[in-house]
């Protein structure tokens, strides 16, 4: 069958499936004359699959492993119980840092920015780990980036890791026909888009879809709906 007919049956688009492709995941025959990708009721499987596990948040190159059997689903499922306890347990701290601003209910400007950051700084030394969530809110209050995002975008799959937002940065850069240049990595990174610097980050969604995940549904699952472009004056950070 035709990419097309993959897609109506699958869900996932003509793009992911031929990214999918690029990163290994599957290996869809190439009709000899035309070239025209030819796939079989396995390859659906497949993609199937790797539409589940991305549902889990499970990274492209887990997803691999297990495929190429170094990794046992048990073995994922298990690495990733351990990884989304652990957002638990920071999320968990997050409310209660938010549900204290609200209480106050102040203006931005009147509320004790230090002493917010001195209690994230203090969860960050005993978790490195910690979600900067709060330190996002937080930071646009000391006037670190803008109040207001230069532009945002929907990913097309859950960013879970530093590779994860590289790829949707550089996908999100060839559907605006922009050139991009990442000038740093991470859950947070600075990036040139057509000659304009650009800090980005991830946001809080404006509900949650049951307590204590970091999960909501749409049409895919996301641990952050949107991804913000703040224009990086400072040159800095």
């Amino acid at each position: 069958m035709q990419i097309k007919e993959v897609e109506r049956i699958t869900g996932i688009t003509s793009k992911n499936i031929r990214f999918y492709e690029k990163q290994g995941l599957l290996s869809p025959t190439r009709d000899a004359k035309n070239l025209y990708r030819g796939f079989s009721d396995d390859d659906v499987k497949r993609l199937k699959e790797i539409k589940l596990l991305r549902k889990f948040g499970v990274g492209l190159a887990d997803i691999k492993s297990i495929q190429e059997g170094n990794m046992s689903l048990t073995e994922c499922m298990q690495m990733y119980l351990r990884y989304f306890n652990k957002q638990k347990k920071e999320l968990d701290k997050v409310i209660e840092l938010c549900e204290n601003i609200e209480k106050k209910d102040a203006d931005l400007q009147a509320i004790d920015v230090d002493y917010y950051l001195d209690t994230i700084d203090s969860v960050e030394k005993s978790n490195p780990g910690f979600v900067n969530i709060a330190r996002d809110f937080l930071t646009k209050a000391k006037s670190v980036i803008p109040l207001q995002p230069k532009t945002f975008f929907e990913p097309t799959a859950p960013i879970i890791d530093s590779h994860d937002f590289m790829v949707e940065l550089e996908k999100y850069a060839e559907r605006e026909g922009k050139s991009i240049m990442f000038i740093s990595l991470g859950m947070r990174p600075t990036i040139r888009l057509d000659g304009h610097r650009y800090i980005c980050a991830l946001e809080m969604p404006r509900y949650l879809h049951f307590p204590f995940s970091i999960f909501f549904v749409t049409r895919f699952n996301f641990g952050y709906r949107f991804v913000y472009l703040y224009e990086d004056f400072t040159q800095e950070w």
